[in-house]
């Protein structure tokens, strides 16, 4: 087995146990030491969380608690985001404008028609984006100015 895959299984492993806490805790919130250790992701390591948990849902894994999981670590992140983007972790939002280049393998009409969830926002002119994960699990990186509000996503 390739070290990347047995990586890949470590952390869908890791991840599977805290959702389990998590749902075993009765509450939507990590406890204080997993949310210390979850908090300033950097770009890659959120996308490598919310990739993976998104390909364990995506493929039938127990959702619920693993939804429960994705959704408190956006709330981590998004306590986390700039006080001044206009658009924060959690947010839905749909592509406007010309297709990004990290999405242009996909079908145009599907993109237009996806709700994205918006999974990580820096101090650059860029945010990464997931589609519900009933449709694929996918993270793109592309330009605040090609996303569009649809809801945010209310304070923890």
């Amino acid at each position: 087995m390739a070290d990347e895959e047995t990586s890949e299984l470590v952390i869908d492993r890791l991840l599977l146990a805290l959702a389990a806490q998590v749902d075993a805790s009765g509450g939507p919130a990590l406890a204080a030491g997993a949310a210390e250790a979850l908090a300033d992701l950097s770009r890659s390591e959120a996308n490598v969380i919310f990739g993976q948990a998104g390909h364990l849902v995506h493929y039938g894994a127990d959702t619920e608690p693993l939804k429960t999981l994705i959704h408190a670590i956006t709330a981590i992140q998004r306590d986390e985001a700039p006080a001044d983007a206009t658009i924060k972790p959690g947010d839905e939002v749909r592509l406007v404008g010309e297709v990004p280049e990290s999405l242009a393998d996909y079908d145009e009409m599907w993109l237009r028609e996806t709700t994205f969830v918006v999974r990580y926002v820096g101090r650059t002119t860029m945010v990464d984006v997931q589609p519900d994960l009933a449709e694929d699990y996918v993270i793109a990186t592309v330009p605040v100015d090609r996303v569009e509000p649809m809801r945010r996503e209310s304070a923890p």
